[in-house]
């Protein structure tokens, strides 16, 4: 299996989400027989103290807005301050979409998010990674 060297966040309040794009993730992993580091957060505060202990450790981020006290758009808000580079994708049932645009997030998706559409984005973010490594 090749490890794709792909650091993902996936912070959603509700653990039936997280699991649901969690096998979406690893049903692609299967696929293309690559393998990524995937760190889970409940909260915007428990991903946002992982962040500052390394700004540069995520390539990717999949958030919910809608979370108790740190919504996604202010955690998203912190991590663009330190990290530029990364990707954001918003999963979320929220219509306000154009306060998104702050961030410069990658992608908005709905909820439920399709398995074509995440898939989408860790084909981009995978090829980037790569071609970037590759580089030097």
């Amino acid at each position: 299996m090749l490890t794709a060297g792909l650091t993902i966040s996936l912070c959603d309040d509700g653990a039936l989400q997280r699991a649901y794009i969690k096998l979406i993730i690893q049903d692609y992993e299967s696929r293309c027989g690559v393998k990524f580091n995937l760190y889970e957060f409940s909260s915007g505060e428990e991903l946002l103290e992982k962040f500052n202990e390394n700004p540069n450790l995520f390539d990717l981020f999949f958030l919910d807005h809608r979370m108790k006290n740190i919504t996604g758009l202010e955690a998203a808000s912190s991590i663009r301050q330190r990290n530029k580079a990364c990707h954001i994708v918003f999963i979320t049932a929220s219509e306000e979409q154009a306060d998104f645009e702050a961030v410069s997030p990658l992608r908005v998706l709905n909820k439920p998010a399709q398995p074509a559409a995440v898939w989408d984005i860790l084909d981009k973010v995978t090829a980037e990674k790569i071609s970037c490594s590759h580089s030097g």
